[in-house]
């Protein structure tokens, strides 16, 4: 059997629907037939179960302390999707040491058995615990918007991430483009930045068009995928999905820290098993 996979969804800069994608992909690759959990890892201002319409009652805080299993923090959404709550501006979690977020990565493997996939919503920026948290992913997806400030912050978070973690492969969705189009111009503007600074490889995996719809569902606090399934931006958000359910991700080294990767033990790294 397969483990599960999962991906990290990320941005350089807050306010550009990272949170919104990251519940409305999870909803999608359910919707596919995937076992599906979010784990709300913006540990500053956590807000995916608001869209997911569901209430934690623990979080990995309660974990780390021994009060529960990781097991125990899941909680399914009313749309079929798990959720893993990360303890919303709490000190205990903002400030965690470089141990506690392994012992939190590594906890996962609790749920190997429940979760085909793992959709990881990072906070924005590059802060520690947002580089451990992508690096323990197999994909990472970076959201971009067509502003200035958008192209500086993300290319700063790809740099970042590269340096620290080795990762040289980032998947992109543009976002609130006008339509496809706009965001293949978008996306081969971005890609220029990089090309010329940094020795790695982006692909555009989609487009999510700006849409009322869309702006109406986030009013509602419900994803754009149940609520308006017909509209521009869920099949938008559906064929990217798709993507996602049918390709096979990224090479990682499987002895490294991950959600749900096997670690080897020093005597096995030590003789290359």
């Amino acid at each position: 059997m397969k483990r599960p996979q999962a991906t990290a969804i990320t941005s350089g800069k807050g306010g550009v629907g990272k949170t919104i994608l990251s519940v409305n992909l999870a909803l999608a690759l359910h919707k596919a037939g995937e076992r599906v959990g979010i784990f709300d890892a913006d540990l500053a201002l956590a807000n995916a179960h608001l869209v997911l319409g569901c209430r934690p009652n623990r979080t990995i805080v309660d974990a780390l302390s021994g009060q529960c299993t990781m097991a125990e923090t899941v909680v399914e959404s009313p749309l079929g999707v798990k959720m893993i709550a990360g303890g919303s501006g709490l000190a205990e979690v903002m400030g965690l040491s470089v141990e506690k977020r392994q012992e939190i990565i590594r906890n996962f493997s609790e749920l190997s058995g429940t979760i085909d996939h793992l959709i990881v919503d990072t906070a924005a920026g590059i802060e520690a615990n947002v580089i451990d948290f992508v690096a323990a992913c197999d994909r990472v997806i970076v959201v971009v918007v067509g502003e200035p400030t958008a192209f500086v912050d993300a290319y700063a978070s790809i740099k970042v991430l590269h340096q620290d973690t080795g990762r040289d492969r980032f998947d992109v969705i543009i976002n609130r483009a006008a339509n496809d189009a706009v965001g293949a111009q978008i996306f081969t503007r971005f890609r220029a930045i990089t090309d010329r600074f940094l020795k790695v490889t982006l692909n555009h995996i989609g487009t999510v068009p700006e849409d009322e719809r869309l702006a109406h569902a986030v009013g509602k606090c419900e994803p754009v995928v149940s609520s308006f399934p017909n509209s521009v931006s869920a099949k938008a958000i559906m064929r990217i999905a798709e993507k996602l359910h049918t390709t096979t991700p990224p090479a990682v080294d499987e002895g490294s820290i991950g959600f749900f990767r096997p670690t080897l033990s020093t005597e096995q790294k030590a003789f290359g098993t």
